[in-house]
């Protein structure tokens, strides 16, 4: 069965109106059932008592006939006398005796052959004047003689009790019912006023009002639960969205640059008749800046495959001191042309299960970016150490780069990894780069299982750090 409603409120209203009422209507079946049985089963134990009161006033007189001692009238039961049905048998069938009440009527059928020789049995009849009566068959032994007793009671009392019982129920019953809906009817609202304030306010909230959250007015009950959900949803989005703002100013800030650059050199170089040789320099600039461009355009596609779940890791076993040291001979000559010296120390022989290509990546931004930021003729010390892990059977490799660079502020080092972020000391322009190098190689490191970070050291130089699993030994 289907309720259609217009809205959640009145359909529960209607669900709960409909179940009450069948509630109360299997209520009331059963309560009159049960109220007819009792007062059916009072009766039969009282026309028990009274036959065995009758037992003890029937005689025989001088002629032979049976007769009852009316004197037992004047008992304060005697209503009850009055009131009864008496007949008695002989095993014949023959009539020995029947009330003034019961007259010429026969109470029940003839006499079955084994009615009322073993205690007391009950059946339900009907006179022949249409009277519904109960009554109780029982042999009683007088004067060496078998006699078959039945007394019994209208059942019309019974019947009018139980009907108006079952009137009264249906006469309340719509006052119930109307109750109830208005009662649920309120209660429904009462509960679901907190829904409907939610969805006011979901109603207002735009792209550009993701800082407003719904109200949570119990935390503890579903609705309230159900809110501080949709409130940490709201709350990612807010974050996403802010992140794709901001991404899409870095990078429209981004493309300008080296367009803007690439439109100025081609512009000046047309304004006067050039050599060969200042055409060839023109161009070569003009290249260079399409080269940082294609870099910047290929490592943002790399991200956005790696954040589309389109990316597929290629891991092999290897040892990463190898790795570190391949790694450090990309960059080296970018560090003699500064004068630099890298001071390698990979003692460390740990072996790793990563993808190799991407942990490279990884591990060469880290050296470029701190030969780049690093002054001329100074160290940069580049080490491997073990780590001990939160278990016992668990152990870490740490690749560790310290440079001599101007160093980081506390309060911007969680911000070094985020795309195109730049410090105002350490991530000029002027310097080069897109500021994507960290960001791909925290990505590149944390699909790989590990962890990258940052510490100021006490010289106030950087210590960029790689944390990476060690594959144990079987």
């Amino acid at each position: 069965m289907k309720i259609h409603r217009s809205n959640i409120r009145s359909r529960l209203t209607g669900w709960y109106v409909l179940f009450l009422s069948v509630i109360l209507l299997a209520h009331m079946i059963v309560a009159v059932s049960l109220l007819s049985w009792h007062l059916k089963n009072q009766l039969f134990h009282d026309e028990i008592q009274d036959l065995e009161t009758v037992e003890g006033l029937l005689y025989f007189d001088a002629a032979g006939k049976l007769l009852l001692n009316e004197d037992y009238h004047g008992h304060p039961q005697s209503k009850q006398v009055l009131e009864r049905f008496m007949e008695v048998l002989a095993p014949n069938g023959a009539v020995l005796y029947r009330n003034e009440r019961l007259g010429s009527l026969d109470l029940g059928s003839e006499p079955q052959g084994s009615e009322g020789q073993n205690g007391y049995d009950e059946t339900t009849a009907q006179l022949r004047n249409g009277t519904p009566v109960l009554f109780v068959s029982h042999v009683h032994i007088m004067n060496s003689r078998p006699l078959l007793l039945r007394v019994g009671y209208s059942l019309a009392p019974l019947h009018a009790t139980v009907e108006e019982t079952a009137g009264i129920f249906l006469l309340t019953f719509p006052f119930a019912v109307g109750l109830a809906a208005f009662a649920g009817y309120h209660l429904a609202r009462q509960a679901l006023d907190p829904l409907a304030r939610m969805s006011e306010q979901a109603d207002v909230i735009t792209a550009k009002q993701l800082d407003q959250r719904l109200p949570v007015e119990n935390a503890h009950d579903e609705l309230g639960r159900m809110a501080q959900v949709l409130n940490r949803l709201l709350t990612r989005l807010e974050d996403s969205f802010s992140q794709l703002h901001r991404f899409t100013s870095d990078v429209s800030h981004e493309l300008r640059t080296p367009l803007a650059a690439i439109r100025s050199v081609g512009e000046v170089g047309l304004q006067n008749e050039r050599s060969p040789g200042e055409y060839r320099e023109i161009i070569g600039s003009m290249l260079e800046e399409v080269a940082r461009l294609t870099d910047m355009v290929e490592t943002l596609l790399i991200i956005s495959r790696a954040e589309a779940g389109q990316f597929q890791l290629h891991a092999t076993q290897f040892a990463l001191s190898e790795l570190v040291e391949e790694s450090a001979d990309l960059v080296q000559i970018l560090a003699e042309e500064k004068d630099q010296k890298l001071s390698m120390n990979l003692q460390e022989k740990a072996q790793v299960v990563a993808d190799r290509a991407l942990l490279r990546l990884a591990i060469v931004n880290i050296l470029h970016n701190a030969v780049r930021y690093s002054p001329d003729r100074t160290p940069i010390e580049v080490s491997l150490s073990s780590l001990a892990g939160t278990t016992s059977e668990q152990r870490w490799v740490e690749f560790d780069v310290i440079d001599s660079g101007p160093g980081i502020p506390k309060e911007e080092q969680a911000k070094v990894f985020e795309r195109f972020y730049r410090t105002d000391k350490a991530r000029s322009r002027e310097q080069g780069g897109a500021g994507l190098g960290l960001a791909i190689a925290k990505w590149a490191v944390e699909i790989n299982g590990g962890h990258i970070g940052v510490q100021t050291t006490d010289g106030g130089s950087c210590r960029f750090f790689i944390q990476l699993p060690v594959l144990q030994s079987s």
